[in-house]
């Protein structure tokens, strides 16, 4: 067990960093169970007041109604326990990470996660990310990348516009070291896709000729996968439609992951959807809404036709 002197500032970095470890593998109640296994009695209310305050950030949550100094310390001694017996690891107070105590301190989180570990939900109300932002919010995926969008026309035009150097590179870096890139675009053929743009169209007339570029796009997107494909690396580039009414643009890094993160922008009627403000989530800090756009892309993954 850990040895150090417990106090309220302490506590709460050691509920932040810790929950999430074990939020994948137990639910609250069952953490309660744990946690009273091992003699730290807490009740439901507390332990849910407690999620909602560190780690959803409920902003409903109000003050007079914080946890108060000794349940937080009672829930990270409990979460300490835990996660020592569940996982071997042990807190540093310096660097406020969890570490494994036969490996010289060193935390478990790579450097990327060290960085983003207490990341928060960000909101940049300008609209759409710059080339650069894409690359470095990617470029440390291990598993897999995920992109829904419309049209798709703006990754496409990457490939064909800009200096390889500026994404394809990224691109190609990524599969060579077995990271997985999923596609996903609205069905050019679907009538809900004539649907959506018809819509569209009665507020901005370009939205009609966005359609009718689409088939285009998507032989573009074809080759661009073709040629990826063609250099034989671990990871493969897969191409998708769906046919659902498309509510947000996402770009995922490793969404099953501890790391996991999303951009997320939600199509504005009548605004290009380039200027809709962008949302950034992390497994870390946003979980519980991350989860919930994690699962909606699951969702219209699982009725997506590869192509």
């Amino acid at each position: 067990m850990n040895n150090f002197k417990l106090t309220k500032q302490i506590a709460e970095k050691i509920i932040r960093n810790g929950w999430p470890l074990l939020e994948e593998d137990f639910n609250q109640e069952e953490l309660r169970t744990l946690m009273a296994d091992k003699g730290v009695l807490i009740s439901s209310s507390s332990l849910s007041n407690i999620y909602r305050t560190y780690i959803k950030d409920d902003p409903s949550k109000l003050p007079d109604r914080a946890p108060g100094k000794e349940s937080v310390i009672t829930c990270s001694k409990g979460l300490m326990l835990v996660i020592e017996s569940h996982l071997g690891l042990l807190f540093d107070v310096q660097s406020s990470l969890f570490y494994k105590p036969d490996d010289e301190k060193t935390p478990i989180a790579n450097d990327y996660l060290s960085v983003h570990l207490n990341h928060k939900l960000r909101f940049h109300e300008d609209g759409r990310r710059t080339i650069a932002d894409k690359v470095k919010f990617i470029q440390e995926a291990n598993r897999e990348l995920i992109e829904v969008g419309i049209r798709l026309n703006t990754f496409t035009k990457y490939f064909y516009s800009r200096n390889e150097l500026e994404f394809k590179k990224p691109i190609e870096n990524l599969l060579e070291k077995g990271v997985d890139i999923k596609c996903l675009m609205l069905n050019p053929t679907a009538q809900i896709t004539k649907l959506y743009f018809e819509d569209r169209a009665k507020v901005d007339a370009r939205e009609w000729r966005a359609f009718h570029e689409m088939p285009q796009i998507l032989e573009d997107l074809k080759n661009v996968r073709n040629e990826l494909n063609a250099l034989d690396f671990p990871g493969k580039m897969r191409l998708f439609l769906y046919e659902n009414f498309p509510y947000h643009h996402y770009l995922v890094v490793d969404p099953d992951e501890k790391a996991g993160r999303m951009m997320c922008s939600n199509y504005i009627y009548g605004e290009k959807r380039a200027n809709c403000p962008v949302i950034e989530l992390y497994q870390y800090g946003s979980s519980a809404l991350f989860t919930r756009h994690r699962k909606a892309i699951q969702n219209i993954l699982s009725q997506a036709i590869e192509i």
